[in-house]
């Protein structure tokens, strides 16, 4: 925005901030055309749950620990958690069976949850 009292280094100094903001600017749209970042690739939602499938558990279905570990740092607690049940609900065959006497349905956290009393003795 020019200044009321402007000498030609103040006007140099706004036009050349006005071109690095426009030029930045549609470097940044060329290179991501039509929102894609540049280098990413187009996957179906087949091909992102197979890839994440592949990172989360081996061949043979027990966890990849490497994988795990790597996903949870790139994409945080919550967004593993969507990943890793996103995956389950794909490959059913990869959940941990429940064990014999235990509820089949996980408990869930509404309502009022009272927790056991704690004896001292």
């Amino acid at each position: 925005m020019p200044r009321s009292s402007q000498t030609i280094l103040d006007q140099v100094a706004d036009d050349l901030a006005t071109w690095i903001d426009t030029t930045s600017s549609q470097i940044a749209l060329a290179m991501a055309p039509a929102g894609v970042a540049p280098f990413s690739a187009t996957l179906s939602e087949t091909q992102k749950l197979e890839y994440y499938r592949d990172q989360i558990f081996n061949p043979d279905g027990s966890p990849n620990m490497a994988g795990r570990q790597a996903q949870l740092q790139r994409l945080g607690p919550t967004g593993f958690r969507l990943v890793y049940m996103a995956v389950i609900k794909a490959y059913p065959m990869l959940r941990v069976p429940t064990p014999e006497g235990m509820p089949t349905t996980p408990p869930t956290m509404s309502g009022d949850v009272s927790m056991p009393a704690v004896s001292r003795s």
